[in-house]
This record gives structure tokens, C-alpha cells and sequence, in this order.
């Protein structure tokens, strides 16, 4: 995806959103990056993050430099930043708010003034830190091959007829790997996604809303309108190292589940021994799925690790189903359970081991073909996708430095001609 492409999908969705913005409705363009991503509490289902937000807004240049000195000014069109003390106290301002924080953040908020290179507008832009504690949904039905998105919700206390939403065309959205904290059980990618949407007003209401709000309620009301908020959720994805529970979960069980065919080893005299490893081994591998779930949050749905140990646990389940009924038939057929190799009982025995272990295994050829086909894909998927942000980071960092390039060659021939 080229830099062109992002600039006009975003004109794009701001035409778009035409439906529900009106004139007073102030674009406002999104970058976030996160700066540190702690720990993923995949059983609480919240992690720790560090992140920079920067929100990014169009101003006359005429009602700027009504409140700015002659120093910021000349700063300010020979195209360099200039800090905005006390911004917010006195100006317009978003109001950004995180939908899915939890607790209190920390943050820190500061503001400046910049000419645009690319569309040579004046943006406003709020510096915001925030550091504390997210609210993810986690998906987990590919466990322990999941990857799970940690996500910010940037959204504000205005409503839609007065700010939306929109990631910045100009300024990438990123992530720092290098200060991953879980790096020795999750894989962090390097691209991000963002989506806008929007939320009705219901999440927002209390009893401490203002004037400007009751007018804004009344409106909706009389246009039997439902009030919303534009939300922008800023994404990265985090990959499980699943080989851990490959080899403490999925080899373990197929161990457990492996040793109930050596039962059929047994002679039939000792039918009552087979019974009784086929329930031990049962129960053994019943407690070993308890043990590995506790590391997971209860959730309505199976993982692909519990799909795994109930299959194993129902092959268990037919071993003793059968070697319930060989017993019965033994002792129906023989006097003192002795069953030689060429009576029918031991034909008939042999079948059921063949049959069963050949469910056995294109069971798991049908699970390394999903593996292949769903998880191990969708993770190809994911790494594409840092290939193409990959190339559109060096593209944008190209024309930026071409911007730069003709802005100082302009200003150098300008000066020039002004000596002459």
C-alpha cells in the first residue's frame, strides 16, 4: 500500500461519514505508537502498555497568530514546530478519553503548531503519554497458536457533530519491539492496524453533564436521533511461542493416550487389568486438562488444546468400552477366560486394535492439516503484512526527506534572490 493509497482511502472515509458529520464537526487525525507493551495477563485478559498519542487537528493560520510571538511566528512558517504553553485551557481542544483503560492512567499532555509539508496546512497537535493498564478481549480458540490484539480506544467526550476520528494519512502508527517485555512467550509484530467506529451515547451518560450536553441531548431527542461518539481503536498483534504447550500439553496427552493401546497386549484371562489401566490412564488425562486450564480465563468456547484432549479422552473411553465388552464375551464363550490365537474372540480383538489405532492416527493427520491450514496461515498472513508496513515506513521516510529537500531549496533560492 502506497502513501497516495492512504491519503485518498482517508478522504475516502471522511466522505464517507458525510451521513453523520455535519459543518461543525472538527477531523481530527490519529497516530499512536506504543512505546511499551508489558505483561500480557492472557487470564485476566488485560495488559500493561506505554504509548504516545499524538492528535492532530487543522487551524487558520490567522487565529494562531493572534496568540503567538513574533519568534514563534517566523518558527512556525519557516516550517518548524513551536510549543503551545497552556493550550487547552484556552482553545478548542478534542477532549480524548480511553474507552478501554483500566483504572486511572498516567498521562502527560502538551501541545504545539506545525505547517504540514505535504498539504502546507497549519495542524495543531496534542503530545499525549499514557501509561497503565488496557481491557483486551482475548480470542482464544486457536490456543496455545493464537494471536491476540492489544488495542487502544482513542475516543472523546464530544460528540460526532463535533469531533470524528481519523488515522493520521502522514504519520504512521507503530509499535517498539524492542521494549516487549513478554518476549520470551509472546512474538510482538511490527505493523499495526486502526479501525473507526463509533458508540452510542449511553456508555457516557451521568448525572454531571453540562449545559452544552442537555442541548445536545434535547436536539437528539427532537431528531429522534441516538447520540454517538467516533471511536478510533489502534491495533498491534502479539503471536503465543507456542512450543511450550506443544511439548507440555499436546506431547503429553498423546503420550497418556498412546500407552492405552499396549492394553490390547494383555492376555484375555487378565481382561480386568485392561479395564483398570484404561480408567487409570482416563482419569490421568482428565486432571491433566483441569491442570493446563487453569492458566486460561473461563471462557464459552473450546480451544483447540481442549478439542485435542477430549478426542483423546474419548478414544480412551472407547478402549474401555471394549475391553468391557471382549470381557463379556469371554466369559460368555469360555470357561475360564482362556482365549487362544485361533478362536474368533481373538480375531475379533485384533480387528478393534487395528480399527482404533488407524482413527488414531488420521485424527492427527486431520489436526496437522488445520494447524497448517488455519493458524500456522494466518500467522503468514500477519507476517505479510509487516513486509508491506515495512515498505510503506521507507516510502514515507523517502518523501518526507524529499519534502524537506524542495522546502530548503526553496527557501535557499528565495534567499538568494532577496540578495540579488
Amino acid at each position: 500500500m502506497s502513501l497516495s493509497t492512504i491519503v485518498q482511502e482517508t478522504s475516502i472515509n471522511i466522505d464517507s461519514s458525510s451521513s453523520i458529520q455535519t459543518d461543525k464537526a472538527i477531523p481530527v487525525y490519529i497516530r499512536l505508537v506504543f512505546l511499551r507493551i508489558g505483561e500480557i495477563d492472557t487470564l485476566n485478559e488485560k495488559y500493561q502498555a506505554h504509548a504516545s498519542i499524538e492528535s492532530r487537528w487543522i487551524i487558520s493560520l490567522n487565529e494562531l497568530l493572534s496568540f503567538i510571538s513574533i519568534d514563534d511566528q517566523n518558527r512556525l512558517l519557516n516550517g518548524k514546530s513551536i510549543v503551545l504553553e497552556n493550550y487547552s485551557e484556552f482553545h478548542w481542544h478534542p477532549q480524548i478519553s480511553i474507552e478501554n483503560s483500566l483504572g486511572d492512567l498516567k498521562e502527560q499532555i502538551k501541545y504545539s503548531a506545525k505547517r504540514n509539508l505535504y498539504d502546507n496546512q497549519i495542524y495543531i497537535c496534542e503530545h499525549r503519554i499514557i501509561k497503565g493498564l488496557f481491557w483486551e478481549k482475548l480470542e482464544l480458540q486457536h490456543f496455545p497458536s493464537d494471536i491476540q490484539d492489544l488495542s487502544i480506544s482513542i475516543t472523546s467526550t464530544l460528540y460526532h457533530d463535533k469531533v470524528l476520528f481519523y488515522t493520521d494519512p502522514y504519520n504512521l502508527s507503530g509499535v517498539n519491539r524492542e521494549a516487549f517485555v513478554d518476549q520470551q512467550e509472546w512474538f510482538l509484530y511490527e505493523h499495526v492496524d486502526s479501525e473507526q467506529r463509533f458508540i452510542k451515547d449511553f456508555l457516557f451518560l451521568t448525572d454531571n453533564n453540562n449545559n452544552d450536553d442537555d442541548e445536545q441531548d434535547i436536539k437528539y431527542q427532537l431528531n429522534k436521533e441516538e447520540p454517538k461518539r467516533s471511536v478510533l481503536t489502534v491495533t498491534c498483534h502479539a503471536a503465543r511461542r507456542s512450543e511450550y504447550f506443544y511439548w507440555n500439553g499436546y506431547f503429553l496427552i498423546l503420550l497418556i493416550t498412546s500407552i492405552s493401546f499396549c492394553t490390547f497386549g494383555m492376555p484375555m484371562q487378565v481382561a480386568i487389568n485392561r479395564l483398570q489401566v484404561s480408567c487409570t490412564l482416563l482419569l490421568t488425562s482428565v486432571t491433566f486438562r483441569w491442570t493446563v486450564n487453569r492458566s486460561l480465563p473461563t471462557i464459552s468456547y473450546l480451544t483447540s488444546l481442549d478439542k485435542y484432549a477430549i478426542l483423546c479422552i474419548c478414544n480412551l473411553v472407547l478402549h474401555a468400552f471394549w475391553h468391557g465388552i471382549i470381557s463379556l464375551l469371554a466369559w460368555k464363550r469360555t470357561l475360564d477366560y482362556r482365549v487362544t490365537g485361533d478362536m474368533s474372540l481373538a480375531y475379533l480383538d485384533h480387528g478393534a486394535f487395528y480399527f482404533l489405532i488407524s482413527i488414531f492416527i488420521v485424527l492427527h493427520i486431520i489436526i496437522i492439516i488445520w494447524f497448517f491450514s488455519v493458524p500456522y496461515k494466518y500467522r503468514k498472513q500477519m507476517q505479510r503484512k509487516d513486509d508491506k508496513y515495512r515498505a510503506l515506513v521507507l516510502e514515507m521516510a523517502n518523501n518526507r526527506n524529499h519534502q524537506s529537500l524542495k522546502q530548503y531549496n526553496n527557501g535557499f533560492i528565495h534567499t538568494e534572490t532577496e540578495k540579488l
